[in-house]
């Protein structure tokens, strides 16, 4: 790739990222905005799934212009749209005015999806696939660490001063919000510098952004797209709805939300999770030493060995002339992250009280951090299998759809995905206040949505490879046509 083109691609995905990081913007002080807007769990689980329902929706639509359209034309709006909208957030005082500039930027998060993955599948070969979104995965994870960070920043709620054993979770919210006042409203800086970012970029793109041409990396399009006279004309048609959703592999890969439920209520409340449950303080020395005990778990095992690893694995099935490789490999981590899921949650550590399996096992120093190695060990391998499916979904999503369809497939996905995550945020919160227990909210979500999902998966052993074929031999077609004119 030239070095423009690679300096462009890498300033237009910079700006995807940055509207990605949205939600995690919110996530690790949602204590603060509860405290400072006067609401609760159920509340702010009712807004956040609003969000990704409003964001699923809005997938739909966008994702559809991504086929019709330059893909430029829908960033440069989107990136103006978030910026304006993270950059008024400092205006929020009141719920309502609040509700209505998070649906906002669910709009506009809803164009990063399809126009990310579409890129991706234009600038690089079909036998890499995996790996290119195993990468972009891994980039829109850092994205939310950063954010996450950069929120944490302007958190200074003294953490380790407050008594997780003793109180409820919704009494040691209501203790931060009598407490410490004055420290509540440092939650709407972090957008306000994102945004001001956001807008930056979104004007450097406006001169710098390159729209790759369609289906020039397709196996059957090798050396012939490059020439600049020939272009792929295949354009979405209204009529092609009926061929996208009647192919089983579509329908199995997409209508699958069950398997992101449980991950819609972690992502949703990991932080008052990590911080009010676990009893991780990130000023008690005890509690960072367990913290980097469990990500030195989570980092090799969840991120290299699974994301990279099984997604390296599904293009090495691919090349080997298994056009169904990829599938296969997100169809077993579909399965296999459950179990180990279930295990981990089952142990409910509590670090403060060196506590496991929901306070009934109390272990002295040796035993805790033995137990805790356990743990860490175990929800690596079910973060590894989890990883896993994103690469691989992604890649046989656009395996099994022509260039012309690919973002508006994507984007169907990505919306019913988002139903998922918005029942599990809404759901979520409910149950949470119901249980009083994070744990035991995840665990019930996991092991009842978990067998849904895996009625999903099995199917595609039997229906991808005629879905496969009949993509490849269309394409086929296409090229020798292409070289006869």
């Amino acid at each position: 790739m030239k070095r423009r083109n690679l300096l462009s691609f890498s300033v237009f995905y910079l700006l995807i990222i940055i509207i990605l990081m949205d939600y995690a913007l919110l996530l690790p002080n949602q204590v603060l905005i509860m405290g400072d807007l006067d609401i609760d769990f159920f509340i702010i689980g009712l807004i956040f799934g609003a969000y990704i329902i409003v964001s699923g929706i809005s997938v739909i639509f966008l994702g559809y212009l991504t086929d019709i359209i330059d893909r430029k034309k829908v960033l440069i709006i989107a990136g103006c749209v978030w910026s304006l909208t993270a950059i008024l957030h400092v205006f929020v005082y009141e719920i309502w005015l609040f509700v209505i500039l998070r649906m906002i930027a669910a709009v506009a998060k809803g164009a990063c999806t399809p126009i990310a993955i579409s890129y991706l599948a234009d600038i690089v070969t079909s036998e890499k696939r995996s790996k290119s979104f195993a990468l972009w995965a891994l980039l829109e994870t850092l994205g939310g660490l950063i954010a996450g960070m950069l929120a944490l920043a302007f958190n200074q709620i003294p953490y380790e001063l407050i008594d997780v054993s003793s109180r409820t979770i919704t009494e040691n919210v209501t203790f931060i919000k009598t407490n410490y006042p004055d420290l509540l409203n440092t939650w709407r800086m972090p957008f306000i510098l994102c945004g001001i970012t956001t807008l930056v970029l979104t004007a450097i793109n406006q001169f710098t952004a390159i729209e790759p041409k369609r289906a020039v990396k397709e196996t059957y399009m090798d050396g012939i797209l490059v020439d600049e006279a020939i272009q792929y004309s295949y354009k979405f048609k209204k009529s092609d709805l009926k061929h996208i959703f009647t192919r089983k592999t579509n329908i199995f890969l997409a209508l699958n939300f069950f398997d992101v439920v449980a991950t819609g209520i972690l992502t949703a409340y990991i932080f008052p999770y990590i911080e009010l449950e676990l009893g991780i303080s990130f000023g008690d020395p005890t509690g960072l030493l367990a913290l980097m005990v469990l990500l030195l778990s989570l980092i090799p095992i969840g991120f290299i060995i699974g994301q990279f690893g099984l997604a390296h694995l599904g293009d090495k099935k691919v090349k080997e002339g298994d056009p169904t490789g990829r599938v296969k490999i997100a169809t077993m981590c579909g399965i296999l992250n459950i179990p180990f899921f279930l295990f981990a949650l089952s142990m409910t550590p509590n670090v403060p009280n060196k506590s496991f399996f929901f306070g009934t096992v109390i272990a002295g120093d040796i035993g805790f951090w033995f137990l805790w190695i356990i743990f860490a060990l175990t929800l690596g391998v079910a973060l590894g299998f989890s990883l896993g499916i994103a690469p691989n979904w992604y890649s046989s999503m656009v395996d099994a759809n022509l260039p012309e369809h690919r973002g508006t497939m994507v984007a169907m996905a990505s919306f019913i995905d988002t139903i998922g995550r918005g029942i599990g945020a809404a759901g979520g919160g409910f149950m949470i206040m119901i249980t009083d227990s994070f744990s035991a909210t995840l665990f019930w979500a996991t092991l009842i949505f978990g067998i849904l999902s895996t009625l999903m998966w099995i199917p595609l052993f039997f229906y991808s490879k005629s879905d496969y074929a009949e993509i490849e031999r269309i394409m086929k077609e296409r090229a020798e046509a292409l070289k006869k004119n």
